[in-house]
């Protein structure tokens, strides 16, 4: 039965209220995306979340994916500013 949990989704205003930060730094994208090497598909939730830091997009999006490029990560319930920060960290569009 292996492959059964190969799904999983972040909630990232949640992680934002258990750290009391906004969303921002390297290190709080490596403190979302631990334990995650499990899984083959991320969901990231940006529901509630206004906007996200350039390295936070960048350790998620590029530096997390070169590493790990059979995991998908796919971004849900973004706005604007968080598209912005992704397209730039992934030189793609959604």
């Amino acid at each position: 039965m292996i492959g059964i949990f190969n799904k999983t989704e972040i909630t990232v205003h949640l992680a934002q209220e258990y750290l009391d930060f906004p969303m921002v730094s390297r290190s709080l994208a490596r403190r979302i995306l631990s334990n995650i090497d499990k899984f083959k598909v991320v969901f990231l939730d940006f529901a509630n979340i206004e906007t996200i830091g350039q390295g936070f997009a960048d350790e998620i999006f590029r530096v997390f994916k070169n590493k790990h490029p059979e995991i998908s990560v796919i971004p849900l319930n973004t706005n604007e500013e968080i598209d912005f920060m992704i397209k730039r960290a992934t030189n793609t569009k959604f």
